[in-house]
Order: structure tokens, then sequence, then C-alpha cells
């Protein structure tokens, strides 16, 4: 099944090597630049928000949004599994090694189309699966370090003035508040566990940090003294 875009009186292809119709698989493989994406972006949502698409179209247009967002951020499954395999080897902390310059909000939307995919029924292949672990543990790591700076060790090296608030803060990435950093942090594991890439020591890694997130919820749901607070989440950190 493939996804072809032309209409409204314009090509939202346009740019794209010189063809005037091109479907999504064959553009995201031939997208190179911010602008190519963020094409591929708009383009998707157009379909998604369609009334006469398919269910089956919208399932395709959520996954190509959702590699659409990490191509517009220079963000690749090869990188990301060799930083995985890096903190595995080497016994370091995943939490700045797995962090993103990427928009929080981008890694969520992109989040939100592959959960649309899996609502609509597609449950995603190998790659797919990938891409769902790669772009929720992002999520989760840059909601730490948007809060936190954390050394290679896990331990916290900023001046932070408030442990309860900051850990209010980590709860809920980015803007929205429908769903709780555990739940990204489900999701990224789901995502590694059913792709089958991970080697038994990165799927270690991946399980690690599921239980440190579960972790800091348990601490978030208790009724602890900030300086409590402040114990606990250096002794999680340095866990991970």
């Amino acid at each position: 099944m493939t996804t072809a875009l032309c209409g409204c009186g314009s090509n939202v292809f346009q740019g794209f090597v010189g063809e005037t119709e091109k479907n999504l698989l064959e553009s995201i493989e031939d997208a190179s630049t911010t602008e190519d994406y963020s094409r591929l972006i708009t383009a998707a949502d157009e379909i998604i928000n369609s009334s006469t698409a398919t269910d089956a179209e919208k399932v395709e247009a959520h996954l190509i949004k959702a590699e659409a967002i990490l191509g517009k951020s220079n963000i690749t499954a090869l990188d990301i599994m060799a930083e995985l395999a890096l903190s595995a080897d080497e016994e370091t902390n995943p939490i700045n090694v797995l962090s993103t310059e990427a928009p929080i909000e981008d890694l969520i939307a992109a989040s939100t189309s592959l959960a649309a995919a899996s609502d609509l029924g597609d449950s995603g292949n190998k790659e797919q699966n990938l891409m769902k672990g790669i772009v929720n543990t992002m999520i989760v790591m840059n909601t730490i370090t948007e809060e936190f700076i954390i050394d290679e060790n896990g331990k916290i090296v900023n001046d932070v003035s408030d442990y309860s608030d900051s850990l209010d803060n980590i709860m809920f990435p980015g803007d929205q508040t429908d769903h709780n950093i555990v739940y990204y942090s489900t999701q990224a594991f789901d995502g590694f566990d059913n792709s089958g890439a991970l080697t038994e020591e990165q799927k270690d890694e991946a399980d690690t940090i599921k239980q440190k997130i579960a972790e800091i919820n348990t601490l978030k749901g208790k009724d602890e003294t900030d300086s409590n607070i402040e114990d606990q989440l250096k002794t999680i950190f340095q866990g991970f």
C-alpha cells in the first residue's frame, strides 16, 4: 500500500528531485534536508486529518510522520543503537548519552503518531518498533536533562533550588499532561523489546531505565522532605 499526495491545487512534494507526484514511502527515502522532512510532516498531517483517507493510509502517514520528525533532527536508529551499546559495554550512565537536542514537543508528536498507528490496528514492523523505542527513550532522557545536569557517573552537578519542584517538573514531559514519564518509559521498552534489535546487554540497559523511571514515579507518590527527595533522586540517577 502506498499513499500518493497531490491535491489542493499544489504539490506538497515540490522540490523532491523534480517529480510532480510521489508517495510518502518514496519521498521519505529521498528526503535529506530539514525542508524535505518538514514537507513530509505537512503531507502526512493532510492524510491524518483527511475525512476520506482510509485507516491504512492514515497508519502509513502516522509512521512516516514519526520517521520524518526524527529525520528533521538528524536522528538515526544506527546512531542510537551505537549509543545504547556504548552505554551497556562501558557501563556509562545513559541519561546524557541518550538525550538529544531535538525539541521535546517534536519527540512527543512522533510518539503520538506511533501510538495512533497502533490504535488503528498496526503494531508496526521491527524497524518501526525500534523507532518507537528510540523516540520514547529520548522523551524520557530529554525530560530529565531539561531539569538536571547529570555527569557520566549519574551525579547531579547543577544547583537545584527545590528538589520537590524538580521532581514535579519531570513527571509530565513537555507541556502535555495526558501521559506521564512512566508511560513513555514503558512505550520505549515495549518498542525495543518488540523490535528484536537489541543485544541482551542493550535490552538489560533498556529494562534498567524502565525500572529507574518506575522508582521516580514511586518517589513522587510519597510525602518526602526535599532533602530526602534529593538523596533518593541522586541514588536513582546513579543507578541508571
